[in-house]
């Protein structure tokens, strides 16, 4: 789940070149953010984005967000993924990813 849900990316994620956007919350407080993957999901027209504010959750482990990019007129926003359905397809997604690379 995402907890930082409306958020606007300040970049163009697609041109994006050092892996870095800066999120915006809803009371206006800026964060960096990694971006680790934008990808697509069978079945559903949007694009999803696995991104990390640096959150440490143990030694070898960061905590990690997922969202789906919305596009607007002049920016995107990142939003919550809400439906279940939706939800399983894009874990289902990022876990054959991971099992192509052989990190599983």
């Amino acid at each position: 789940m995402v907890s930082l849900m409306n958020t606007e990316l300040d970049n163009n994620v697609n041109e994006n070149i050092d892996n870095h956007i800066t999120v915006t919350d809803d009371t206006g407080n800026k964060y960096t953010a990694e971006v680790y993957d934008i990808f697509k999901v069978d079945g559903y027209d949007s694009d999803y984005i696995i991104y990390s504010f640096g959150e440490v959750v143990d030694q070898d482990n960061e905590k990690v967000y997922v969202s789906k990019i919305v596009e607007s007129q002049d920016d995107f926003t990142l939003s919550e993924i809400q439906d279940e359905a939706e939800w399983e397809a894009v874990n289902n997604t990022i876990q054959k990813n991971i099992e192509s690379l052989g990190e599983v």
